[in-house]
């Protein structure tokens, strides 16, 4: 017969070596099975502001290659203009032993390279000019994918069972546009309601399988940014009466009858 035991901590009991084993079993099998099969990326929080000069990570959880990494205060990195696009990563350090402890440094790192070599996440990019700010604060949908002096968060991998997904954020300011839309088709307005009552991010194969079905066509790409750009078109579409093969404009016409 097996036992679950759980340490119970109280004043003036002896904190024995086997409570604290018995603990850190606890929380580690925990975390393992729960996030079983999930892929690199961002779980919670995480969220990037900036300030003048710096770029700002706010406390969060990442997933990384197998292990949780809890980021208990802000870390900043200062930023600078370039005019060209430059990628803001964490980078973690290979692990080591050290004190009894197991460790992996974190840091992050502004750099040029898009691709992500080993150890290393995007979590936003940008191209800032000359004497401009740096925000971090968007208008609306589309201007998430604005090409200066805003971070762009679109690239940033949020983790999900069997991989990394767009950011839960991008994905409700989807459905909330698209549901303030009065004449919507039964597939879009299902969709938008299935986004606002998820508590995790929606996986790219289900965004797609959403575009596929709608428009009838498969997709050639699926990824962060083939997503995002066809939701853009989706609002275009749905709040503005844009048509996807011509980009050209319906109107809308109403007739009053007395």
């Amino acid at each position: 017969m097996w036992v679950q035991a759980i340490p119970v901590f109280q004043d003036i009991h002896i904190l024995r070596k086997s409570m604290l084993e018995t603990l850190s079993d606890y929380t580690f099998l925990t975390d393992r099975l729960r996030y079983k099969g999930y892929g690199n990326g961002i779980l919670a929080g995480c969220e990037l502001t900036t300030t003048g000069d710096s770029i700002v990570l706010n406390e969060g959880i990442i997933f990384f290659e197998e292990q949780m990494f809890l980021i208990k205060e802000p870390i900043s990195i200062i930023y600078h203009p370039t005019n060209t696009t430059i990628v803001l990563k964490i980078c973690f350090s290979d692990q080591v032993e050290k004190d009894n402890f197991i460790c992996r440094e974190i840091d992050l790192m502004l750099t040029e390279e898009m691709l992500c070599k080993k150890g290393e996440l995007e979590l936003c990019r940008f191209k800032l000019q000359e004497g401009a700010k740096l925000r971090f604060l968007y208008q609306d949908f589309g201007d998430r994918n604005t090409e200066f002096d805003t971070l762009n968060t679109i690239y940033a991998p949020y983790s999900v069972k069997g991989g990394s997904t767009l950011s839960p954020d991008i994905l409700r300011e989807f459905a909330e546009e698209m549901l303030k839309t009065e004449e919507l088709s039964v597939i879009d307005e299902l969709f938008g309601l299935q986004i606002l009552g998820k508590e995790r991010p929606t996986d790219l194969k289900t965004l797609a399988s959403y575009l596929e079905r709608r428009d009838r066509k498969k997709m050639q790409e699926i990824s962060n940014i083939a997503i995002y750009k066809e939701l853009a078109r989706i609002l275009r579409e749905v709040k503005y009466g844009e048509k996807a093969e011509t980009g050209s404009v319906k109107k809308r016409w109403n007739i009053m009858v007395e």
